[in-house]
């Protein structure tokens, strides 16, 4: 802790000289170059349209991390790297990465589980338990992105189920003829090591892309005071993407991808962990003629996952339960075709499927009990998006539909003993169908080539997983016991935004949001019955839809480059989501949902020179954070946190670097945070 402290310090000096001689010296003449790049206007993005649109046009607000940021970001997963974004939330702080089926984000107010991931347009939201959560978003390797999109606002017009609060679109990068390749390796906190490889190249038609990685921890402990049961919370982790692409000339191209990611990680006691198998491959093809613009993607999921549970009963000393959820399969197709662009229009029309099944066993070690659940769920999904260019490119204006047609079917859940000495049940469900029509609609208007103005509106919904319907939820021993409900509806959400951006000085660019939401039929628990057995409390609940919550929220952002090498840059978020009605229990309204702050604020501080080193110190405070507690959301005290990432570039092909994360050590996160975080490495390019 002494070496921390001492670079730290003089990481602090070295950043109070760089800020005085900023501000000694004449700004760049290209600060304002330097501030559009950075603001991403100029990017061209595909996710606000399905289309390409540039960012400054973009109907719907969004931000775009390029590949050069992704690097820079002192984090490896994409759930840290994308903490910082406005209206973003990460209940989790830095370490607790084996979390179970819970996805950490939250954008804007929604709550978990309700954010749409993509990959290369792959739906990683797998409907069955949301698997992305469990491999700690580090699946797809850092050095393979090429950029991330993140949209704010429901999505469903175009990508249908999950994404009420937005969608985060991760696209991995493609081949290309000059080579790129990377080796690394660090070490760091918790004697954790590990290492990366890197290369892609393309020759003539024929590109590849390999990268992997290997990461392996001895972690921390979950509390504390540990007791004589808890062990630290270690991970060992292993992943690995491939991509194939052909060039079939000027008007087609196809790639495949594969990936594989393995992990085992420990929760905190010796019999309490997860073995998780995940493999992904997708097609994805394009072709461009002299009128149509065609784009294709085929993909299958798989997933296969062990949870290995311990049990209060006798005080964690044994394995109690083996949870299995082997070969489950999310497997799609999308097809699009956009006509080559009429004067001042362009239309997109296409059509989706998926389908997701999964079969959960549990195999239970000191007795003969047969418990489980099964279902299947498919997706078909017209959808059609129309953009509209008036007033001499002034003014963008963007339509959009779609419906989704979602059929469940094959459900059921068993359990032949269960805790609690509730009753024994086999329960087969019959098939439902419901459909979901999402509309949308986007303006975005140019008063001068430094301005936009936005209004955009539109319909989300996640239709409830099969995890939620099917199957039911035991933890603690029988403690925690939640019922599933097959009689869930689809979530619903209406919600609208305006905001305005523009370069306030040449070299200053800032932007406002306001949004509101209406959410209909959300899911949550609700407690059914409470009582104390052998000196220990036990809860029972069942999933079931709130009648109506409500949302609402303004996002401030701004990014200044005040010189070529020095750069300011923060978001400020206030949020307010509140139970407005709830029809089975009054006492409900006008309480906040769980897990997110009521304000946000992200500042960071960069500073590049490839002839010193490049040095980025983040800063990020959360005030009123909303948790739950006996059914009652209750405020707790607000937290800061502080992130260093530092490197240098040597001989043009070795960088060297350290990173540092909760720096001053300020979050405890209930006792489980492992405190200060630092890791540092080599890489190699060649």
């Amino acid at each position: 802790m002494k070496r921390l402290a001492l670079l730290l310090t003089i990481t602090g000096i070295i950043i109070v000289i760089i800020s005085i001689l900023s501000i000694i010296f004449p700004f760049s003449s290209i600060a304002e170059d330097q501030a559009k790049k950075t603001a991403r206007l100029d990017d061209v993005v595909v996710s606000a349209t399905r289309s390409e649109i540039t960012a400054f046009d973009a109907p719907q607000d969004l931000t775009v991390l390029s590949s050069e940021e992704i690097m820079a970001s002192p984090f490896e997963r994409v759930e840290d790297i994308v903490r910082t974004i406005p209206g973003m939330y990460n209940f989790r702080h830095f370490g607790m990465q084996t979390n179970g089926i819970v996805s950490p984000l939250i954008m804007r107010g929604v709550g978990s589980n309700r954010v749409l991931v993509l990959v290369d347009g792959v739906p990683q939201n797998d409907n069955f338990n949301n698997a992305i959560a469990w491999v700690a978003w580090g699946h797809i390797p850092k050095e393979t992105i090429e950029r991330i999109e993140v949209v704010r606002g429901p999505s469903s017009a175009l990508y249908g189920s999950e994404g009420l609060g937005g969608v985060i679109h991760i696209i991995t990068k493609k081949p290309k003829p000059q080579g790129q390749g990377s080796v690394r390796a660090e070490a760091g906190t918790a004697e954790t090591y590990g290492g990366s490889l890197f290369h892609s190249r393309s020759i003539n038609d024929l590109g590849f892309l390999l990268a992997g990685g290997y990461e392996e921890s001895d972690g921390f402990y979950m509390t504390e005071n540990p007791e004589s049961y808890n062990i630290k919370r270690y991970r060992e982790a292993g992943k690995a993407l491939g991509k194939v692409s052909y060039d079939m000339g000027d008007e087609s191209d196809v790639t495949f991808s594969a990936l594989y990611y393995d992990h085992e990680m420990g929760k905190g006691r010796r019999y309490f962990y997860d073995d998780l198998r995940l493999d992904q491959y997708w097609l994805n093809y394009s072709r461009q003629t002299g009128f149509m613009r065609l784009k294709g993607l085929l993909y299958l999921n798989h997933a296969d996952k062990t949870a290995y549970q311990d049990t209060t009963k006798d005080n964690y000393a044994s394995l109690y339960r083996v949870e299995k959820l082997p070969s489950t399969y999310t497997w799609g197709a999308d097809l699009q075709g956009t006509p080559c662009p009429w004067k001042g229009a362009q239309l997109t029309l296409g059509m989706s499927f998926k389908e997701a099944s999964f079969k959960y066993d549990e195999d239970y070690t000191q007795s003969v009990r047969d418990a489980g659940a099964k279902g299947k769920q498919s997706f078909i999904s017209p959808f059609a998006n129309l953009d509209f260019h008036l007033l001499n490119d002034s003014l963008i204006v963007d339509l959009g539909a779609r419906y989704d047609r979602i059929e469940t079917s094959g459900g059921a859940n068993w359990d032949t003993s269960p805790d609690g000495g509730l009753p024994a049940y086999n329960n087969p469900f019959k098939s439902e169908s419901a459909g979901s029509f999402s509309p949308k609609f986007g303006a975005a208007y140019h008063p001068d080539d430094k301005t936009t103005l936005r209004l955009s509106g539109g319909k989300g919904f996640r239709a409830p997983s099969l995890f939620e319907l099917y199957k039911v939820h035991v933890r603690g021993g029988g403690t925690y016991y939640r019922e599933a409900n097959p009689k869930l509806k689809p979530e619903e959400i209406w919600s609208y935004d305006l905001g305005a951006e523009r370069f306030l000085l040449e070299s200053l660019w800032g932007k406002v949001s306001y949004y509101q939401s209406f959410a209909e039929d959300y899911i949550g628990d609700r407690l059914t019955n409470s009582y104390v057995k052998g000196g220990k409390t036990y809860k029972e609940y069942i999933l079931d839809n709130i009648t109506e919550v409500e949302i609402k929220g303004v996002e401030t952002e701004f990014q200044w480059y005040a010189s070529r090498e020095f750069t300011i840059f923060g978001n400020y978020t206030y949020n307010e989501s509140k139970i407005s009605r709830d029809e089975e229990n009054k006492a409900f309204e006008g309480q906040n949902l769980t897990n997110d702050p009521r304000q946000k604020i992200h500042i960071s501080i960069r500073y590049q020179n490839p002839r010193i080193m490049d040095i980025t110190l983040g800063w990020n405070r959360y005030i009123d954070k909303y948790y739950a507690v006996d059914e009652v959301t209750q405020a707790k005290e607000s937290y800061w946190s502080a992130d260093l990432a530092v490197s240098r570039i040597f001989f043009n092909r070795i960088t060297a670097y350290l990173n540092a994360e909760n720096i001053f050590d300020s979050v405890d996160n209930e006792g489980i945070a492992p405190g200060t975080i630092v890791n540092g490495g080599l890489k190699y390019e060649f």
